[in-house]
């Protein structure tokens, strides 16, 4: 049996990833309050660990924790192997090769309450290329090279997950989108995700970088930021456990640079993406 499968049976939610062997679930530990779902699950090797608390462990320890029999024997076969196969393909046809699809149409339609021309700033648009027909899609450029194209759902498909990426195996550690777009200044606003970022250019703060999630910021980034001349940061994770440790390693890393930062708290329940102008201003001066 999948571990998926007992998910369903008992109606506990869960996330799929990038990663097709890996989705993300509510921590069972009792040890905190796990709204945006913080523990990530192999499939294919049966472990799992607890990005905000460390609880971690295999699939007996995991399936006590949901009030299941541990006597279970978990399937980590064909599916996954092939996923994981038809990944490394991908990998292969497309590293060389990041193109803007041929087919790809100018998305000009409000989606998220983000206005129109903010998508027409960052060049997204839609295609049947690639995996990518589902998802309204962001050429992601830095240092005037494309880097990778970065998907997002336009509806609600179980099947498929909410952020897609080509080529999928590309690094990510020395990305700060768009740096390139963000003109003279020393000062920046980080953010964890791309339509955190779209919110916060709405609002009108051009000198917001998204940082493509809360553990993807190391010293790499720190160096990118000195080398531009930034001195002051805004760390603007999301409010959650996982974030507010994102944002204390995140404020640690720049303190290294002798880059001033400060941690902004958000209101409980309320990303960057959905911030409002008055909220913003109240939250940032």
């Amino acid at each position: 049996m999948d571990i998926t499968d007992i998910l369903t049976k008992r109606g506990i939610e869960y996330k799929k990833t990038n990663n097709p062997y890996e989705i993300v679930i509510a921590c069972p530990s009792g040890e905190h309050e796990d709204r945006n779902p913080s523990l990530s699950y192999n499939l294919e090797s049966n472990i799992f660990n607890c990005w905000s608390c460390g609880f971690k462990g295999g699939s007996t320890k995991f399936l006590q924790a949901i009030g299941e029999q541990p006597n279970l024997d978990l399937d980590t076969k064909q599916p996954y192997k092939i996923a994981k196969l038809r990944k490394k393909i991908d990998s292969i046809l497309y590293q060389n090769s990041i193109t803007i699809p041929e087919d790809a149409e100018p998305y000009l339609t409000p989606f998220r309450e983000i206005s129109t021309d903010i998508y027409k700033e960052f060049e997204a648009f839609t295609t049947n290329q690639q995996g990518l027909s589902d998802y309204l899609c962001f050429p992601i450029y830095q240092n005037g090279k494309l880097k990778f194209l970065e998907g997002r759902l336009l509806r609600d498909l179980p099947s498929q997950p909410k952020y897609y990426r080509r080529p999928q195996n590309i690094t990510i550690k020395d990305i700060l989108f768009p740096l390139d777009k963000v003109k003279s200044t020393n000062y920046v606003i980080l953010v964890e995700g791309l339509f955190d970022l779209l919110n916060m250019w709405d609002l009108g703060y051009h000198n917001t970088l998204c940082t493509f999630g809360s553990t993807n910021f190391g010293r790499d980034k720190v160096k990118l930021l000195d080398s531009r001349g930034i001195t002051r940061v805004d760390i603007m994770m999301d409010p959650d456990l996982a974030g507010e440790k994102a944002a204390n390693i995140i404020s640690s890393l720049l303190d290294t640079a002798n880059i001033y930062s400060r941690i902004i708290q958000l209101p409980a329940g309320i990303d960057p993406g959905e911030l409002t102008k008055k909220q913003a201003e109240a939250i940032l001066r």
